[in-house]
């Protein structure tokens, strides 16, 4: 299942999305960190304009650990673009993937209900598809 978050677009809302990757991560419940991160098609704003090194690792092709992805995200201000695919140590099959698409939304994939369930609890603004068609596997 696929689920799209558009907090803040909404009619009434403050009129751009408002809620980031770290906002996606803290309701995993530490499982982020657990994880490994891989990355592809990153833009961002960062809160002091330089660089942030698990972002930049990501976008040149190197995964990275769940507690440097979330632990490098404290000066992130916007995420633009980007597609985040998390792993357990030591496989290749996605779990988890998210995406931020020109920072207006981000689109969470994934087949692990309580993962889903934690999405729409959190965030108001939530719409339900099917998952897009591409190469990333999330069967376990």
């Amino acid at each position: 299942m696929q689920l799209i978050i558009r907090n803040g677009t909404e009619p009434g809302g403050v009129g751009r999305l408002d809620c980031d990757l770290i906002d996606i991560l803290r309701i995993l419940s530490g499982q982020g960190r657990r994880y490994v991160w891989r990355g592809r098609n990153i833009q961002y704003v960062s809160k002091d304009e330089q660089d942030i090194a698990s972002l930049e690792a990501l976008r040149s092709g190197t995964a990275v650990s769940g507690i440097d992805f979330v632990d490098g995200l404290g000066q992130l201000l916007q995420m633009i673009w980007g597609e985040f695919e998390a792993t357990e140590p030591g496989s290749d099959s996605p779990l988890l993937v998210i995406r931020a698409i020109d920072g207006s939304w981000w689109e969470v994939a994934s087949d692990d209900e309580t993962v889903l369930n934690a999405v729409r609890q959190r965030f108001r603004l939530v719409e339900e598809r099917p998952r897009r068609p591409s190469n990333i596997d999330l069967k376990r």
